[in-house]
């Protein structure tokens, strides 16, 4: 398990090499949209809550390692100003099937955005900051 926060961009995940019990890897890289809640941005801003969002994460990631059949989780989400088209998020979920990895990585990103202290804002090209939403809206 690795669940990290950092300031640096954020790339493809380098290639794990072959686990025998592996037959997926699903790879989530969430970017920021050019609209956030209808107005258009050049950024969004994360804060979040160091050593409160590690743990949370960590646990999430722990409940869905001995729910699910899966293999391992790594996460590294941004904080600071991320530009549009760059990824905020990059999650990684390995699994013997991909049934077990696909109902995690819903899940892990679900709880992510309901129960990790992370906060956002929009930034406009004009340099206006709103608040984004952060939680999960509802489809």
């Amino acid at each position: 398990m690795k669940i990290a926060f950092t300031d640096k961009s954020i790339d493809l995940p380098e290639d794990s090499g072959f686990l025998n019990d592996t037959g997926a890897e699903l790879i989530f890289l969430g970017r920021v949209r050019a609209m956030e809640n209808g107005i258009p941005i050049v950024a969004l801003e994360y804060e979040y809550y160091p050593g409160m969002a590690e743990t949370k994460l960590k646990g999430i990631a722990s409940e869905l390692l001995k729910k699910y059949d899966i293999q391992d989780i790594e996460c590294v989400h941004r904080y600071g100003k991320v530009p549009v088209g760059e990824a905020s998020i990059s999650i990684v979920i390995r699994s013997g099937h991909r049934a077990a990895g696909l109902l995690a990585m819903d899940r892990f990103i679900n709880e992510l955005k309901k129960e990790v202290p992370i906060w956002k804002w929009g930034i406009t090209k004009e340099g206006k900051k709103f608040p984004s939403e952060t939680r999960e809206q509802k489809i």
